[in-house]
């Protein structure tokens, strides 16, 4: 900003100079270039350059999370990678960010401050193993790169000497009774040994102490948060604040049971009243920190979802009611997010998928089966129920052929496994291979194998997850034919009879 204003002011005084001496029409064509270049100075670029040996591709993403909590994945420029690995991303950034590139089995990170320029040293490209292509919950091991023009006051070389000092005391917190006198003399001893006047640093470093007061069992998680969390803001894209978020208000709602003068806060949640919510929240923590307060509600919504089933329509109704009326641009996108995971695969919705490859190699599409039933299992050849499923699944749709149709699709092996596999068996069903896409995994919300859904004969999900056939899916099918049956019938039930 001082770089613009000095070349704006020397430019101001050239225009006096020339209008002086007359020049308008010269002026005129001078204010237009000004105008133009002034943008310039206001939008310096971000560069980050490198090398990647091994890799297997002409283009190359830079990567960030759009958070720390939900870790949605997004883009945040591409650039070509020529063949010997060399690449240039050039871009404009608003705030620090930990930004990546996937390298295989590896994520090299780095943090990114605005318009600074990076040369990385060399990165070789580690191909992900057979295990690791077919595990559908493999996630690359983060390895913070290294840099050519390391400047002194460098963020990633400060973080990484930090974390270092704090391996050390985590060690010693093994062997160290951990009273608050000791951990107070630990944290005070580490802020003079890292002094620092960058924003995002001293954010990491407040939230990392908030972990180490909460090694203090009798005062966690109350002096970690009144001490040293509560004061800062929230920072949604600081990896240290966000893990410390999530350690310190994990499961927080169960904390609030204990205490006598919460129980208008839970009429509140039970009436999914998110004003009252908010308010009565306030009233119980006395933190004045009006949005860290809603993301500690929203965060503990989306952990009851799983934990407490009876409560999720006022959970979904609490999480739109946040995502429609926060002050917090921030919370709104979280819960926006969450909402979207939480229906995702929910009753009433379609899947998100656009098509499916058989083993054959015929491309299909749930559309295919309108006016049936589909029942999709996600199975693999490792496991016992696979190989029993299959026998009893194959006669069911021969049973219910005009009703039903069956979708296998194998995780966790090749292909080529998966053709073998079901060749032997010789089903009359169709199967498909996930193909590492794990996309695919991600539209119907697998948690694990197998896992079984049920699509309604408009391709909506009508149970999410479906009973497996051991738990008694053929009764459900049949109840649910008896039911249309019986409202048929009913349907005819005044007309004439011929």
């Amino acid at each position: 900003m001082l770089t613009l204003y000095k070349s704006t002011l020397n430019y101001f005084f050239v225009y006096i100079f020339l209008y002086f001496y007359g020049m308008k029409k010269n002026m005129l064509v001078f204010m237009l270039l000004l105008l133009l270049y002034v943008p310039v100075y206001a939008t310096e670029s971000t560069c980050v350059s490198g090398t990647v040996s091994g890799y297997p591709g002409t283009t190359i993403e830079l990567y960030y999370f759009t958070d720390e909590i939900s870790y949605k994945q997004e883009v945040l420029t591409t650039t070509s990678i020529d063949s010997a690995g060399v690449f240039e991303f050039v871009f404009t950034l608003d705030k620090v960010r930990k930004c990546f590139v996937d390298l295989g089995a590896f994520r090299g990170i780095l943090f990114i401050e605005p318009s600074k320029t990076y040369h990385l040293q060399p990165m070789p490209y580690q191909p992900k193993t057979d295990a690791q292509l077919l595990n559908m919950y493999f996630t690359p091991q983060e390895v913070l790169v290294g840099l050519q023009n390391q400047p002194p006051d460098d963020i990633n070389q400060r973080i990484l000497q930090f974390e270092l000092a704090i391996d050390e005391v985590w060690n010693n917190a093994m062997y160290t009774d951990l009273s608050k006198r000791y951990l107070s003399a630990v944290i005070d001893s580490l802020e003079m040994v890292f002094p620092s006047k960058n924003d995002f640093f001293s954010i990491y470093k407040q939230s990392t102490y908030a972990l180490l007061a909460n090694l203090q069992v009798e005062l966690a998680p109350n002096w970690s948060i009144q001490d040293y969390f509560i004061s800062m803001p929230v920072h949604y894209h600081n990896p240290a604040y966000c893990e410390a978020f999530t350690v310190l208000f994990e499961g927080y709602f169960n904390l609030l049971e204990s205490q006598p003068n919460a129980k208008a806060f839970f009429q509140a949640y039970h009436n999914a009243d998110i004003v009252s919510l908010r308010e009565q929240f306030a009233l119980l923590t006395h933190w004045n920190n009006p949005q860290l307060e809603e993301l500690v509600i929203l965060y503990n919504l989306w952990g009851n979802f799983s934990l407490k089933p009876k409560d999720r329509t006022t959970i979904i109704n609490l999480l739109e009611q946040i995502s429609h009326t926060s002050l917090y641009p921030e919370n709104k996108k979280l819960a926006q997010e969450v909402l979207y995971r939480l229906k995702k695969a929910h009753v009433g919705s379609k899947p998100n998928v656009n098509e499916l490859r058989t083993i054959e190699g015929k491309i299909i599409t749930f559309s295919d089966f309108a006016g049936k039933y589909v029942y999709i299992v996600f199975a693999s050849s490792l496991i016992n129920e696979t190989y029993a499923d299959i026998i009893y699944l194959d006669k069911l749709r021969k049973k219910y052929a005009e009703n039903l149709e069956v979708v296998f699709i194998f995780a966790q092996e090749t292909e080529a496994k998966t053709i073998a596999y079901t060749k032997e068996i010789g089903a009359d069903l169709i199967f498909c291979n996930w193909n590492s896409d794990a996309q695919l995994i991600d539209a119907f919300g697998v948690q694990n194998i197998p896992s079984y859904y049920l699509l309604d004969r408009e391709g909506f999900f009508s149970h999410s997850p479906a009973l497996s056939p051991s738990q008694g899916f053929e009764r459900k099918l049949d109840a649910m034919l008896e039911v249309e049956k019986a409202a048929e019938g009913s349907s005819t039930m005044n007309k004439p009879f011929f």
